[in-house]
Formats: C-alpha cells, structure tokens, sequence
C-alpha cells in the first residue's frame, strides 16, 4: 500500500496503545482477527501493515477506529467500501 515509515511507525503505536487497553497478548490478537503471532509482530514492530481487511478486524477487536492521520487515501476508500 506504500505507507511512509511515519505512517507505519504511528500506527504500530496506535496498535500497541489499542491492545494494552484491552489486554490483548500478541498471541490473543493473532486468533481474534485470523492472523499468526508473528504478524502481529511485524504490525506491532511497524515493519508491516496489515490488509485493509484485517485493519478492519483489529479495529473490531479493539472496538475502536483506527487513527486516520496514519493511513493512506487508498486505505480509507477500500474502508468505506468494507462498511457498505
């Protein structure tokens, strides 16, 4: 999708911060949104972004949005799209 590294370091915040809240392991994440362990990892680490998809099930699984300034025009098109 071609996030900055910015972009990626943000989210892996945003991520980290949404997951402690709920007291989600790595390992725990990993099973609610269908992903390995080391996945997670690399989402957390910021040397991955996950899919549109899965950005979608890490938001259900944390019930909350993700931060918008760390995404991409073309990440929040395919969203809306998932929504409809």
């Amino acid at each position: 999708m071609g996030f900055t590294a910015s972009k990626r370091k943000r989210y892996s915040m945003t991520l980290e911060e949404y997951m402690e809240r709920e007291n989600l392991t790595d390992e725990a994440m990993a099973k609610k949104i269908g992903v390995t362990r080391s996945a997670v990892s690399y989402y957390r680490s910021g040397k991955r972004m996950p899919s549109v998809l899965t950005m979608h099930q890490i938001e259900e699984a944390t019930k909350r949005e993700v931060t918008w300034d760390c995404m991409s025009k073309r990440w929040m098109r395919e969203r809306k799209n998932l929504s409809v």
